[in-house]
Parts: C-alpha cells; sequence; structure tokens
C-alpha cells in the first residue's frame, strides 16, 4: 500500500522539519490514533534515532510500532522504517522551499500481514483520511505560531 501527500505550509522548512524531527516532544490530538510516542534512544534525533508508539489502529485493534530513523538531511528530508502491529513499512518526508513556506511530501509504503491483510482495503480508505488530516493539523500548528 503506496501514499503520497502533499501540503504546502506557510513556514521555513527548517521549522517543518524541527517539527516532525522532534515529534515526541509534543502532546497527540484528542482522537488521534497515536495513543504513546517515546523516543527510546538516547541524544538528538538522527540517522539510528528509534521510537516507540501504540496506536489504535481500528476501533477493535491497538498495537506497537517500532521505527527508526533511516535517513536524516536537516530541513531536507527525514525518513523511517517502522515495523510492528502486524506491519512494516517506510515513511518519508520531503521538504521544499517554497517562496511563502515549505512544500512538505509525505510518501508512505506499508505492507500488512497475516489478519491485518483481510481489512487492507478498508485500513487504506481509513489510514489515508487520517494521513490528510495529520497533514492539516501540521499546517494548522505551524502556521499559527506554534514554539518551543
Amino acid at each position: 500500500m503506496n501514499f503520497e501527500l502533499c501540503i504546502t505550509i506557510n513556514r521555513p522548512p527548517s521549522e517543518v522539519f524541527t517539527f516532525l524531527r522532534d515529534k515526541d516532544k509534543y502532546p497527540q490530538k484528542e482522537g488521534s490514533p497515536v495513543l504513546v510516542l517515546d523516543k527510546t534512544t538516547p541524544g538528538p534525533p538522527g540517522v539510528g534515532t528509534c521510537y516507540r508508539e501504540v496506536v489504535q489502529m481500528l476501533p477493535f485493534y491497538r498495537g506497537e510500532i517500532l521505527s527508526e530513523i533511516t535517513h536524516f538531511l536537516p530541513n531536507r528530508c527525514l525518513e523511517e522504517d517502522f515495523k510492528g502491529a502486524g506491519m512494516h513499512g517506510h515513511l518519508a518526508y520531503h521538504f521544499i522551499p517554497k517562496r511563502d513556506g515549505t512544500n512538505l511530501i509525505q510518501r508512505e509504503t506499508i505492507h500488512y500481514h497475516g489478519v491485518l491483510k483481510l481489512f487492507e482495503p478498508v485500513i487504506r480508505i481509513v489510514l489515508f483520511h487520517r494521513l490528510q488530516d495529520r497533514l492539516k493539523d501540521i499546517k494548522a500548528i505551524l502556521e499559527s505560531g506554534f514554539s518551543w
């Protein structure tokens, strides 16, 4: 299952990159499928940094996802591999400078295993909308003047 989404955020690439790089430092929005998000390796984020997430995948399915940053080019590219909860995949963010901000491109590939494979058509629809909503939330937060 592959997704590619793009959104323009009226903030410089450095701010958008920092927000996604430090994803474990801000609270999740109410109703978010992410129930827990912890950085599990010490030090600043970079290649090799690992995270643990507990997510509500479907109303009846909660799982743990472990991820690791695999590509890290400040203000340009942030990628990670993830596995768990009956799936594995790859997530890539690309930060394209624009005159008034950043085009954020999200590419995600997910492979489901076992019982989840049976629900892939439903998961695709639900996940696509959640990914779109998440990018809109990131845009709203950053354009509102959010600061650490």
